[in-house]
């Protein structure tokens, strides 16, 4: 059977993993690995970081009495919990805790729909509560079929994580985004009310459980540490590329760039933002991003091609210049005229290969 819970928290304080983590604790039959789902960047009634949970249980129906009391007494008085942004005008919603239970995983393509935009509730099995069936139901159609792990820890009052455990954590084969590279600032935990005291991700469960032990070794005390299987790092949340030319580049207010009134480019995105200003008129580019208000976010961005107009050589192998209009050019050094006033020429891409944000810049399902 399959178990799944969302919504419980809000930015006053809370953390559906760290009620999750309860419940397994407290669950009366043997389950699988937990699994931690971040479903679409741009859902309505996020909190954060749009995430959801999820298990498989070995047990039978008979489990459902149980979870209807644990429902009740532990999870439903966590509803309506809601706080205002400091950071974002977007409208903040109560918590609306919701809990599924599934005889057997829900059609995975509810899941796609739910990673990549705004999905409805999933109709079938015994579902508990309001808006938060959405995402349990979408994590618990989660495949697994690109995953990486996340080690988390929940503190009890203080959040304080020693600065040469991170220094190993990030050193170690196997973790990723521990650090900013640039500023050896640690990424591993939030700034928030939140009770989590660190989320160190790893690309196996044995590394990213010796980074959550090491971690766990030096730091303020804990309630409770999981390790959980996640879909982040997996560009699941975005469905190919788009490639275009440029015929159109505005600078808006704030720094950020906006090419043919569609691909944005936000001004905190670094190198490609800063690629996004290099272009001219009909250079070709390929981007990856998440289609938000007829405008895509640009996660990712490659220089395809890209020229410049400029005076053809002369055959001495000297610049030539220009007679006046409609009148050609004209060799300074050995007097050659030609009609040809102009010649496309490569220009060097500003950089090569695919351009990524700064690593504290890039969503949690982006590939690092």
């Amino acid at each position: 059977m399959w178990l799944g819970l969302d919504d419980t928290d809000s930015l006053d304080g809370g953390c559906t993993t760290l009620v999750f983590h309860q419940l397994l604790k407290d669950l009366p039959c043997e389950h699988g690995e937990p699994r931690l789902t971040r479903l679409w960047p741009f859902a309505s009634r996020r909190t954060r970081g749009n995430a959801s949970l999820s298990v498989e249980l070995y047990c039978d129906e008979s489990i459902e009495d149980w979870l209807d009391l644990y429902w009740k007494e532990h999870i439903l008085p966590l509803k309506g919990k809601v706080a205002k942004s400091n950071h974002s005008k977007r409208t903040q919603y109560p918590s609306d805790p919701g809990m599924v239970l599934f005889d057997k995983q829900p059609d995975e393509e509810y899941y796609w729909s739910a990673v990549r935009g705004e999905v409805d509730f999933y109709e079938g099995g015994k579902q508990w509560g309001g808006m938060g069936r959405i995402g349990a139901a979408a994590s618990c159609a989660w495949r697994e079929s690109n995953a990486t792990w996340e080690g988390i820890a929940w503190r009890e009052n203080e959040r304080n994580v020693s600065v040469e455990s991170l220094r190993i954590v990030d050193s170690m084969e196997g973790t990723f985004l521990c650090r900013d590279p640039r500023s050896k600032r640690g990424l591993i935990s939030p700034r928030g009310p939140c009770p989590v005291m660190f989320g160190v991700r790893g690309n196996s469960r044995e590394v990213t459980k010796e980074a959550t032990e090491i971690l766990l070794m030096d730091c303020s005390p804990t309630i409770g540490s999981r390790v959980y299987k996640t879909n982040q790092g997996s560009g699941d949340h975005l469905d190919g590329t788009v490639t275009d030319s440029v015929r159109e580049i505005k600078r808006m207010k704030g720094g950020h760039v906006i090419i043919n009134n569609k691909f944005l480019m936000f001004s905190d995105s670094g190198d490609v933002n800063q690629v996004a200003q290099w272009l001219q008129t009909h250079d070709e580019f390929e981007v990856k991003g998440l289609e938000y208000k007829n405008q895509i976010h640009v996660e990712a961005i490659r220089i395809l091609s890209s020229t410049q107009k400029m005076r053809p050589l002369c055959e001495c192998g000297t610049r030539m210049k220009s007679m006046g209009t409609n009148q050609g050019v004209k060799c300074p050094n050995c007097k050659k005229k030609s009609d040809n006033g102009w010649i496309k020429t490569p220009r060097n891409p500003l950089r090569e290969g695919w351009v990524l944000p700064p690593v504290d810049k890039r969503r949690h399902l982006a590939k690092w």
